[in-house]
């Protein structure tokens, strides 16, 4: 079975090389060619730039506290293919991935072949009908309007996460653009929940609610107040209407988290307003003080925090979290990216806050990364130490760390997870 699930695995990860990009017409029609898994389900999908996995990890922890069987697809995966596809927060089993493989092998024909992203998501939707979760959890890719799960033609709930200038090659270059991409998943008469940040961004989310005449519920960064931020977590209030103003804690130092936190809470309401789902307040508290989710500010080693920002506004809230960490005992960055990304915004965010005693430039095993000389040049006359290799990067942050100092790692999702399968295999 080992040996078969690799070879599952290698086939999805060369679809790239083979795959023409599919139209959303060809998308749903293989949808319905599989028989149009789980359409009977309710189903919450969540789009963004920042924040979708971490909301749709809210949103697991919570329902399963309130008794309900889960279902959850996202994206990306750290370690495992099998991270993408989850029931009850279990891993889909190597005998099932390889089983369910073969189904949507055997479906493809001569003019359609999924994408890498379609794949996975066609095997997700497999999975949950014969698993028949009470909730499925649908996280988009990098889009909404033309991503694989807009296939899904009625889901009970959508939620629009935080939005920032993210894969602009593909989404447009203006906030206002990628606002209307991620909006494409607004339905008719299914409710939305926002993240109201930004005024252009809002107005074209309530454009689009309103064209799809539905109804739009915004979640405001002053709404949610903040109470305490320690070692042990978060201390926050937010006043949904229905739960009205509730005391919650996170166990995470990711300050950012508490308006993912406060998205769940709100789709939440708004399902229990509708009687689609029933969640006391008290199983909304202890879901998401339960709730974990890696590489999101995770202190992986004792004082040593992995985080996953990858973009302009990403780094901008994991900074946040950094300053506030009290820096008493001083800061080591070991940081990277993919050449694609916006490097330079990312790295001025940086040097900007002035928060790192010490930096390391180290580089990550992708064909789309970053050189390393070239990361480290975007520091300009701030010392940076250069260490490609990824292993003695880390190693060397260990070493220079001294007692009551943090490190902190993050730039790229590849490299939290290279970092995560090396402390797994005990490879760093």
């Amino acid at each position: 079975m080992m040996q078969a699930f690799r070879e599952a695995q290698e086939y999805i990860d060369h679809i790239p090389k083979f795959v023409k990009k599919n139209t959303m017409e060809d998308t749903k029609a293989f949808y319905r060619k599989l028989s149009c898994p789980c359409t009977g389900s309710k189903v919450i999908h969540v789009a963004g730039t920042n924040g979708k996995g971490s909301v749709c990890a809210y949103l697991q922890s919570v329902l399963r506290e309130a008794g309900y069987r889960t279902g959850m697809f996202i994206s990306p995966h750290l370690v495992d293919i099998r991270e993408r596809i989850r029931v009850n927060g279990e891993l889909i089993p190597e005998a099932d991935f390889v089983r369910i493989f073969t189904q949507v092998k055997k479906s493809c024909g001569e003019h359609y072949h999924p994408s890498y992203f379609e794949y996975l998501y066609f095997m997700a939707m497999l999975y949950f009908e014969e698993e028949q979760p009470d909730f499925i959890i649908l996280e988009t890719g990098m889009g909404g309007r033309l991503d694989a799960t807009n296939s899904f033609p009625s889901p009970c709930i959508s939620i629009i996460t935080e939005i920032g200038l993210d894969h602009t090659e593909h989404l447009g270059e203006t906030l206002e653009e990628i606002a209307a991409e991620k909006a494409g998943i607004v339905k008719k008469g299914i409710p939305v929940v926002y993240f109201a940040k930004n005024k252009i961004i809002s107005g074209v989310i309530e454009k689009s609610v309103k064209k799809a005449d539905s109804k739009a519920f915004s979640v405001k960064p002053e709404e949610i107040n903040l109470k305490n931020c320690d070692e042990k977590g978060i201390d926050f209030s937010y006043y949904s209407g229905y739960y009205k103003y509730s005391a919650f804690h996170l166990s995470t130092k990711a300050l950012y988290q508490t308006e993912n936190a406060a998205l769940c809470i709100r789709a939440l309401a708004v399902l229990g307003e509708r009687k689609t789902a029933a969640v006391s307040e008290e199983e909304l508290q202890r879901g998401l003080e339960k709730a974990r989710w890696e590489a999101r500010m995770e202190e992986i080693l004792p004082e040593v925090y992995l985080d996953g920002a990858h973009n302009p506004d990403g780094i901008a809230a994991f900074l946040k979290s950094v300053q506030a960490d009290g820096g008493g005992g001083g800061r080591i960055l070991l940081y990277s990216s993919l050449a694609e990304k916006a490097c330079g915004e990312m790295v001025k965010e940086i040097t900007n806050a002035g928060v790192f005693q010490e930096i390391v430039v180290t580089g990550i095993e992708s064909s789309r990364a970053a050189k390393p000389q070239e990361l480290a040049a975007l520091f300009g006359e701030k010392d940076v130490v250069v260490i490609e290799d990824l292993k003695e990067a880390f190693r060397y942050c260990l070493h220079k760390k001294r007692a009551g100092e943090k490190v902190y790692i993050t730039g790229s999702l590849y490299l939290a997870g290279q970092i995560t399968a090396g402390i797994r295999t005990g490879a760093v």
